[in-house]
């Protein structure tokens, strides 16, 4: 496939003669399609570059006849190189799959996954509470799939759904240490609330 180098290094027949091309609007053109196949290499043409193939295939030169100029059928034969270069590259970028759309940055009302470890609830032992090894684990899955959403606004596979905190259940406690299930039923409303906002925002509810 052609690279930048290839273009510095291209060297063209002069003709004068015969009919060429007019070496200004080559050299010209060649400034703009290393331009272009730079921004490939180095990921940065993104959505729009600045030359598509389909541009080069219509690229017409203006001919020379008594002037010095290129000749035609080596610049023709390079330029195929080119757009057969770019053309490949459009595909590469086309079977990439569009990202997702980033959300919001969430309100300070939406809590974030950085106060989960900090959160306590009141112990239970003579009345019924939740299984503190189960909760325990749960938050720490909840603040992991928090951040993950803070990161990237909605991961392509969110480790954690909304649906999956309002269905979440725990084993009940009585005559041992547990956390106060209202407490806990209420934070994890919180850890719901939050997780629906990137999910709203992203369009994926």
């Amino acid at each position: 496939m052609l690279t930048t180098t290839a273009i510095d290094d291209i060297r063209f027949a002069v003709t004068k003669f015969r009919e060429g091309y007019e070496q200004a609007s080559v050299d010209a053109f060649l400034t703009e399609a290393r331009a272009a196949l730079s921004a490939w290499e180095q990921g940065t043409a993104g959505t729009a570059p600045s030359l598509t193939a389909d541009a080069v295939v219509d690229w017409r030169f203006p001919p020379t006849k008594f002037g010095n100029g290129y000749d035609q059928d080596q610049v023709d034969d390079f330029l195929d190189t080119i757009v057969v270069t770019l053309r490949d590259h459009e595909a590469r970028a086309a079977a990439i799959p569009a990202p997702l759309p980033i959300a919001k940055a969430a309100p300070a009302s939406v809590l974030r996954s950085s106060s989960i470890p900090d959160k306590r609830f009141s112990t239970t032992k003579f009345r019924e509470g939740y299984s503190q090894a189960g909760v325990d684990g749960f938050l720490e899955a909840a603040r992991t799939a928090l951040a993950e959403y803070e990161r990237s606004g909605m991961p392509a596979t969110p480790a954690l759904s909304g649906n999956d905190v309002v269905n979440v259940r725990f084993q009940p406690t009585k005559f041992r240490a547990g956390y106060d299930q209202d407490e806990v039923d209420n934070y994890l409303d919180e850890i719901t609330t939050a997780i629906r906002h990137y999910e709203q925002a992203s369009g994926r509810v």
